[in-house]
């Protein structure tokens, strides 16, 4: 029956574009996330059922215009176990258009490679770059090795120069000042927090400084942003004076959600009366407090309702949060292991792992956009390692 299984796929090609998307969302958690991907699972059943039915329906999508329908194509394909269709899927990564391109690099990220291993290898050694790029990204999602990457740092294009960071912060690579700075003058916001991200992870020596000496000497939005990941209460009231520069008010905002201080609660109120920071100071405020409906009401057109409902949050959770770092309105411990986070929004969670990480190399490693159906990361059974470690 064709059309049902046509049905799966276009399922499972929606399901997995709208996980993408929430990866990292401030309103969702990890057990919404789960839900998600249990729907997506179910599909994906259906298809492991319609065996090369569902292969022929697939096939197409790996050259086609769509990322999430590539996705779904390469589920299916390395899901068979067939060695010529995983070949297939490695051949198509080289070949395809940037779009589905980066859907079957998502799709690799959470499938079985073992068979594909080395040629994924041989594309991160001497393919083109943008290739290059992907297949070292699969390799380091997996904890696998890679070959030098360097010079995919200054790639001409944004996407191979963030992906370039990302697996060098997988693969424990971002250890060194010089590369971060130069990477923090970089005129994608994306690459600048890809490799923030990547240094996090490495515990790179004296980040916050250097975060502050870019927020400083540079304005640099990301390095502004990214002050209030690394947690540093320390840091609150330089963030509360960029709030009238008019090029980081917004980056400060934000930071100041990050960081999770209630003492800020109030500061944040009182930026809400600029138009233009209303929507991101609810979301801070959200983000510290854990209220759901701010969420809502930062994206409803009524800006009188949204600044009494946080007038009203603002100082009830003030008092009831007051003098602990908090983030979804849960007091953070410090030194907290990985699992002791997955109560908290998707953002929230992401940014305090890289807090943990930027401060000790010696905090698990663990992959935060790995499936939570075979990572095991739900609030009844806590976020796990990836056991092969460092490829």
């Amino acid at each position: 029956m064709i059309d049902i299984v046509e049905e799966h796929f276009e399922e499972l090609d929606f399901l997995w574009e709208l996980r993408e998307g929430v990866i990292f969302a401030p309103d969702w958690n990890l057990d919404e996330l789960a839900e998600l991907e249990e729907r997506a699972e179910a599909h994906l059943d259906g298809l492991r059922l319609a065996e090369l039915h569902a292969v022929d329906v697939a096939r197409p999508q790996l050259a086609g215009e769509h990322t999430s329908g590539a996705t779904a194509a390469t589920f299916v394909l390395m899901e068979t176990g067939d060695p010529e269709l995983m070949a297939e899927v490695v051949t198509a990564l080289e070949g395809a258009d940037a779009p589905a391109r980066d859907g079957i690099r998502l799709g690799l990220r959470h499938s079985r490679i073992d068979a594909i291993e080395s040629r994924l290898y041989e594309l991160a050694a001497s393919a083109a770059p943008p290739v290059r790029a992907a297949a070292a990204d699969v390799l380091a999602f997996h904890r696998l090795a890679a070959p030098p990457l360097d010079a995919l740092l200054v790639d001409d294009l944004e996407q191979t120069r963030a992906l370039a960071w990302g697996a060098h912060g997988r693969l424990a690579r971002a250890r060194q000042r010089a590369p971060l700075v130069a990477a923090l003058a970089d005129e994608s916001p994306a690459v600048r927090r890809a490799a923030l991200e990547a240094a996090a992870r490495c515990a790179l020596a004296n980040l916050s400084e250097i975060c502050r000496v870019a927020a400083r000497e540079d304005a640099n939005s990301s390095a502004v942003e990214f002050l209030g990941v690394l947690g540093d209460r320390g840091d609150a009231d330089y963030l509360r004076s960029l709030l009238s520069n008019d090029a980081l008010s917004r980056a400060s905002v934000r930071a100041l959600g990050a960081l999770g201080d209630p003492a800020t609660l109030p500061t944040l109120l009182e930026a809400a009366g600029r138009k233009e920071l209303l929507a991101p100071a609810i979301r801070a405020v959200a983000r510290i407090t854990g209220v759901a409906r701010l969420f809502e009401v930062a994206d409803e057109d009524d800006p009188e309702q949204a600044r009494t409902l946080l007038e009203t949050v603002t100082r009830r959770e003030a008092r009831r949060l007051d003098g602990q770092r908090c983030q979804s309105g849960r007091p953070l411990v410090p030194g907290a292991s990985p699992s002791s986070l997955d109560a908290l929004s998707l953002e929230s969670r992401r940014d305090v792992y890289l807090g943990l990480r930027a401060g000790s190399s010696g905090i698990l490693d663990v992959e935060l956009e790995q499936r939570i159906r075979r990572s095991g990361a739900t609030r009844a059974a806590p976020l796990l390692g990836n056991e092969r470690g460092h490829g």
